[in-house]
């Protein structure tokens, strides 16, 4: 037991030293992303292929981020909480590329949620400033459970497509 506890301990730290420092293209909207990487279905493709059963796997989740919209919203780091439920992971934006207050987390955060299986909660902080969304929430607000994106090729095609720009 104590050796799980301490390898699962290792893994948050090496996560987190891993994380920290990660950037992306400043940018106004985490809804760009779909741009960046070829439009919608490359984006979908890419998502995809990238999702995780586990929040703990570390550089799959820093992909996902990226590729969920974090990425282009400037400097951030990472913290992954993988030791008991509810699995979170919190995204710390020291210098957003605008304002906390006009930015829409959302669509990422939701994204986030249907694409890592075990994934709770994601927060956002910034200055101060939370931003935070369950998978309860998502799904509530989907109307659906926001897992299915995350094994639906087709249910994470249609999300992206209704918030095309």
């Amino acid at each position: 037991m104590k050796t799980a506890l301490a390898s699962a301990a290792l893994r948050v730290a090496l996560g987190v030293l891993a994380l920290t420092g990660c950037t992306g293209a400043a940018a106004d909207d985490p809804s760009t992303a779909a741009s960046a990487t070829g439009g919608p279905d490359a984006r979908t493709e890419a998502l995809w292929a990238g999702r995780t059963a586990y929040v703990g796997d570390n550089s799959k989740v820093i992909a996902l981020v990226d590729q969920a919209g974090f990425g282009p919203l400037g400097t951030y780091t990472l913290s992954l909480w993988t030791t008991r439920p509810p699995y979170a992971v919190t995204i710390d934006l020291p210098h957003p590329a605008k304002p906390f207050e006009q930015t829409d987390f959302s669509e990422a955060a939701t994204i986030l949620l249907g694409t890592v299986s075990n994934l709770d909660a994601v927060h956002v902080t910034s200055q101060g400033k939370t931003y935070s969304l369950t998978a309860r929430e998502a799904t509530a607000t989907l109307g659906r459970d926001v897992k299915t994106l995350g094994t639906d090729r087709q249910a994470l095609a249609d999300y992206l497509r209704s918030h095309e720009d």
